[in-house]
């Protein structure tokens, strides 16, 4: 948890942050390009990357707790019921407040998780072979996640929770091969004959969904450095930007022309500083330089029979190089 946490944060450095604190303050970070440094935590386990599966039929990662025993039923699932939904619950509570009613047998209620605002940590309370008792209709066939807040309060709903919660729900899916869609990874108010709300308007499902399907939370950029520059070029050499683009040299050898283009790889959509430049040795360079939200240039030039020099800039991060393919 430690090392997702730590993760989370450099992935904000990355990618910037455009936020409204609760007092109405806008605040602004700008995106960096970052190296991780994880230390002691280097060797934990990547609770967002591949090949993190539990080895039972339970998740390593959370503590245990278990719920009263008048709160679930004792059953073998997926022997019994397969198991082929989770269902996204809020608690209108604390942490330990909804560990503390899951736990009192006047409760009848259950989920199998807990997930924490502040850091993602995870708390079991029913193993899944059990049926907790938290949707209904969906009891037999469904492994319930709890998420510490209140509906009516987005603040709740904190990227580490939504990540933390994420790898716990892709780990579910992928042990029992459940879809990683929104007909099979449901909000309690999409639970048949169910009257709750939850997760509520505030639940950002757009983002969380995108941590289940593709660990990161990065949104793809939907350009390429062939798309850029145009039909018949292709990338002869390329230069990573730290973790915020890449910048790209092509030719086209139909017309002896060469072309930049710096691809964004983070705050795609969001308008950062993002440069390209082309010189061909003998004349002025150009460069493409401002605010991009997904790429610089395309910058285009004859080149055949000459060396170019070639970079660009993407957060922090630079490369120029020397004058070099010629001919």
């Amino acid at each position: 948890m430690a090392r997702l946490y730590a993760d989370t944060v450099y992935d904000l450095m990355a990618e910037g942050v455009r936020a409204t604190s609760t007092g109405g303050e806008s605040v602004t970070v700008e995106p960096r390009a970052v190296e991780p440094d994880r230390g002691a935590y280097a060797k934990a386990k990547d609770l967002d990357g591949p090949g993190t599966l539990a080895a039972s039929t339970d998740y390593p990662q959370a503590a245990w707790v278990p719920a009263g025993t008048a709160n679930y039923a004792v059953s073998s699932r997926p022997a019994s019921d397969k198991i082929d939904r989770i269902v996204i619950h809020v608690a209108q509570g604390s942490y330990a407040g909804t560990i503390s009613w899951f736990q009192n047998p006047a409760a009848k209620v259950s989920s199998h998780y807990v997930v924490r605002s502040s850091d993602g940590a995870v708390t079991q309370m029913v193993r899944e072979k059990d049926r907790a008792f938290h949707a209904g209709e969906y009891n037999r066939r469904s492994v319930g996640i709890e998420h510490e807040g209140y509906v009516s309060d987005a603040t709740w709903f904190t990227d580490a929770m939504y990540r933390s919660s994420a790898a716990l729900t892709r780990n579910i899916a992928d042990r029992y091969g459940i879809p990683k869609d929104r007909t099979h990874i449901v909000g309690h108010n999409q639970v048949p004959g169910t009257d709750h709300t939850d997760p509520g308007g505030h639940w950002n499902w757009t983002t969380f969904m995108r941590y289940v399907t593709g660990g990161s939370g990065g949104t793809p950029n939907p350009h390429t450095p062939e798309s850029v520059c145009g039909s018949g070029y292709k990338v002869i050499d390329s230069a990573a930007l730290g973790s915020a683009g890449t910048v790209h040299l092509l030719y086209n050898s139909a017309n002896g022309n060469n072309c930049v283009a710096t691809i964004k790889k983070t705050s795609i959509g969001t308008a950062t500083a993002t440069s390209a430049y082309l010189e061909v040795q003998g004349k002025a360079r150009v460069t493409d330089s401002g605010n991009f939200a997904y790429y610089a240039g395309p910058i285009r030039a004859a080149a055949a029979g000459k060396c170019v020099k070639w970079g660009g800039k993407a957060g922090s991060a630079v490369y120029d190089s020397p004058f070099e393919h010629c001919g």
